[in-house]
């Protein structure tokens, strides 16, 4: 096998580990919640947060309702009990009283508002619990096959890299030393096979005088354009 043959055989196990490892990478991001399943998430805590307020909300309420019904009752037991004789103060006890009603009106009317509220927002909670079941069920089916295919792609990575070093292992030093270089500076491609009389990287015509090199020695050989390894097929 020529020199330049054997570098775009090492080019071609380079560039499907190239492939394979931004795939994983890639995996290895999509493995993180999605933007859909952190929404859901979200949407379902702001609607159980909300119901939460409104429970304990409604608690309170309750509690200052129950609270003003025992006033209503002392206030009403001094002023029915008999114990009180006094005109003016059976007046104002009766003042007390009808204040304390219309308070315990307005804060019942309130408590029955913060009821429907409350189904309104079980409703709701309900809906985005579902939702977000739904979200999570598809992200943790999608979550199985990204596992699968990363399972996969590293086995391919640990085989392709022990073939890799074999292969290294017979390049001649100063081989790979021109290899590696053009392999940075050429974005992954240091090797391009001599397609229709041009550079299948570029698609310039070697010189004939290039030409009649590569066809005759086993030499390293670069396109004048873009200064890859070219190989001629046989």
């Amino acid at each position: 096998m020529r020199r330049a043959e054997r570098l775009l055989e090492l080019q071609t196990i380079d560039l499907a580990l190239d492939t394979a490892r931004k795939r994983v990478r890639a995996i290895d991001a999509l493995l993180a919640e999605s933007d859909a399943l952190r929404a859901a998430r979200q949407a379902a805590e702001r609607s159980r947060s909300r119901l939460a307020q409104l429970h304990t909300q409604s608690k309170d309420l309750e509690l200052q309702s129950a609270t003003l019904d025992e006033k209503i009752k002392t206030v009403e037991d001094r002023l029915y009990g008999g114990a009180v004789k006094n005109p003016k103060e059976l007046a104002d006890l009766q003042k007390d009283v009808a204040a304390l009603r219309r308070h315990k009106t307005g804060l019942d009317d309130t408590l029955l508002g913060v009821f429907d509220e409350m189904e309104r927002a079980e409703r709701e909670h309900g809906a985005r619990q579902a939702e977000l079941a739904q979200v999570e069920a598809a992200w943790q089916s999608d979550q199985a096959a990204l596992i699968s295919e990363r399972a996969q792609l590293s086995a391919r990575i640990t085989a392709s890299d022990a073939e890799r070093g074999t292969l290294r292992a017979d390049v001649a030093s100063d081989d790979l030393a021109v290899y590696d270089r053009l392999r940075a500076q050429r974005h992954g491609q240091a090797v391009a096979r001599l397609e229709d009389g041009v550079c299948g990287a570029c698609g310039v015509q070697p010189s004939a005088n290039k030409m009649a090199h590569l066809q005759r020695d086993d030499a390293l050989l670069a396109c004048g354009n873009c200064e890859r390894i070219i190989v001629v097929s046989d």
